[in-house]
């Protein structure tokens, strides 16, 4: 009778995960909007013990955090978006002329070569179905904007009823450890905490770097759209690895007109930025418990990105450096505790 019990439990779970497997992807978005909802009341909770110990009650704490932290990203949108909205169309527009003769030179090289486009293409055709590719890709991340800000919406909600209860929903949780691990798993969640805090806050302040030392560094070469070819980097910033150099193609195609000895320099002050970036400005505002060994982070890039897309991508550095706060708290724990 035992077997037969768990046979079905295993069969019953083997079940749930072929579906979740083949609903992965709405599984993906579900588990996405409680992260954010998790990182929103980690940011908010040392707001909401401010203000509670200014008199407010709980509900009133978590009511003026959610909403502060809605109107600081409402006036950020309302006073970045349209600059970037209407100066990348104007970029884009500007560019082009650059863009379709480099392609044709492309082409032309290729010809001499005895090679031509791809299925027979020639370079007109190549550069309107790049373009339909350009205009698609468009539609498709208005499209995901749409639904990602409706996730985060969501995800505020949710975040207010969670520091509303955090108290509670702790205690509820703590309860579910049995006591002899109990002290470690509050050090490793404080070690896990202090992680992820730390590497937000030295991401931030490392794409601030990184964008203003682009903007001085295109302002001084005279390179067209400085401010927002430098907003464009600090806001790849936090994609690693792949982040700086997707920001680097509009810098290069927008010093293209002025020569190649203009894009030249403009490729040399990437460089410059990016590997003072890495070897000075990252490692000074990084704290040591959430620095990671660069393969680690490669590999974890790597590996999420693959599963998980532009979130894994994302998420990546601060889940691994999260993950090494926590066994590093679980091996200090464990050679701590008394034994015999």
């Amino acid at each position: 009778m035992k077997t037969r019990r768990m046979l079905v439990y295993a069969l019953g779970a083997l079940i749930l995960m072929l579906y979740l497997y083949r609903r992965r992807s709405a599984v993906m978005g579900i588990a996405a909007v409680f992260a954010f909802a998790a990182v929103f009341t980690l940011l908010l909770a040392p707001v909401c013990r401010t203000l509670e110990r200014r008199g407010f009650r709980t509900h009133w704490a978590a009511c003026v955090a959610v909403g502060g932290l809605l109107l600081l990203a409402l006036m950020i949108v309302s006073a970045f978006v349209p600059y970037l909205v209407t100066h990348s169309i104007d970029l884009i527009r500007r560019n082009a002329p650059a863009l379709t003769a480099l392609m044709q030179r492309i082409g032309e090289m290729l010809e001499r070569a005895g090679l031509r486009g791809v299925g027979g293409q020639g370079t007109g055709d190549m550069i309107a179905s790049a373009a339909a590719g350009v205009t698609a890709f468009a539609a498709r991340a208005g499209m995901t904007f749409a639904a990602q800000t409706g996730r985060i919406l969501f995800a505020l909600v949710l975040s207010y009823y969670l520091l509303c209860e955090r108290k509670r929903i702790g205690g509820h949780l703590l309860l579910c450890v049995p006591p002899v691990w109990r002290a470690a798993v509050l050090s490793a969640l404080q070690g896990c905490k202090n992680a992820a805090m730390g590497y937000l806050s030295g991401m931030l302040k490392t794409s601030a770097f990184v964008g203003l030392a682009t903007y001085l560094g295109l302002l001084l070469l005279g390179v067209q759209d400085a401010l927002l070819l430098a907003m464009f980097m600090a806001i790849f910033e936090v994609l690693p690895y792949i982040g700086p150099v997707l920001a680097a193609i509009p810098i290069l195609l927008s010093s293209l007109p002025q020569g190649m000895h203009q894009t030249l320099l403009a490729l040399f002050l990437v460089v410059l930025v990016q590997q003072i970036e890495g070897n000075f400005i990252s490692p000074y505002f990084t704290a040591s418990s959430t620095s990671i060994h660069p393969l680690a982070a490669l590999v974890s890039v790597f590996v999420l990105g693959s599963l998980m897309g532009i979130w894994g991508i994302l998420l990546a550095v601060p889940l691994a450096a999260a993950l090494r706060s926590l066994l590093w708290s679980l091996r200090q724990t464990r050679s701590l505790a008394p034994t015999g």
